[in-house]
């Protein structure tokens, strides 16, 4: 292949070739460099690795029988897992409805007419309300095996009519429904193989968005014990009662 002149004295100069050679590279700063789109692609990449927060928010809290209870509501549903989640990260677990007075008392603050925004339209003209703690380990009958997440096993029990039915064969978990202070079990998408989307099969999306979180009473502190002060006060009389004996 034939170069022009201009070039083939460039060509045949090796200063030259040198000189061309090392000003192509770039310096080790401009290469090190990050440049504003460079940065923007790492935060856009990072970011796109970053599950989206739950908006989560308090919406009551009131207290029965010395404990103390908060609902909570998230902009979108949620699985029941998820809201355990949150409950557990807040330093309390989701509530466990051991009598038909608390039941009565909770909805009393939670209910459609108290709070509609705690309750979210599914379909089939119906609604759902906050989660609960009542759960089945092993969703392979509908009536036994229900048990709260204070590890006590389901006694007085609050079902809708028809309900519990372990539709799918997998509904697992609780939740108010219905507007009314009766409960519906429906499946936890987030543990089992059926999908939470209305998109897919089946078509009907049950999730809801809020639930009931319940704390421990904070303990009262024990009196101060009275043997120090007693102790003392023996001490006392038996010095008098000596004192007494030696002026005797």
């Amino acid at each position: 292949m034939a170069f022009p002149a201009p070039i083939l004295s460039i060509l045949e100069n090796p200063f030259t070739l040198v000189y061309f050679g090392i000003s192509s590279i770039p310096s080790p700063r401009n290469f090190l460099r990050p440049t504003v789109s460079t940065i923007a692609l790492g935060i856009a990449l990072a970011l796109s690795t970053i599950p989206a927060a739950q908006a989560y928010s308090e919406v009551v809290s009131f207290t029965y029988d010395g404990r103390t209870y908060k609902a909570y509501n998230n902009t979108s549903p949620i699985t029941w897992s998820e809201a355990r989640d949150y409950a557990l990260s807040v330093g309390g677990d989701l509530v466990s409805l051991n009598t038909l007075a608390e039941n009565t008392a909770v909805f009393a603050q939670i209910g459609y007419s108290s709070i509609p925004s705690l309750w979210n339209s599914v379909p089939g003209s119906q609604f759902v309300g906050p989660y609960i703690g009542l759960f089945q380990p092993i969703a392979t009958d509908v009536t036994t095996g229900w048990r709260w997440v204070d590890g006590s096993l389901l006694g007085s029990d609050s079902w809708y009519p028809t309900q519990p039915d372990n539709g799918y064969g997998v509904e697992n978990v609780a939740l108010y429904f219905n507007q009314v202070s009766q409960w519906a079990d429906i499946y936890d998408c987030s543990t089992t193989s059926v999908p939470c989307s209305a998109n897919n099969q089946p078509a009907n999306d049950y999730r809801s968005q809020s639930f009931i979180v319940e704390f421990d009473p904070v303990p009262v502190p024990a009196p101060v014990p009275m043997f120090g002060a007693i102790a003392a006060l023996g001490w006392a009389r038996r010095l008098r009662s000596r004192a007494k004996s030696i002026n005797i």
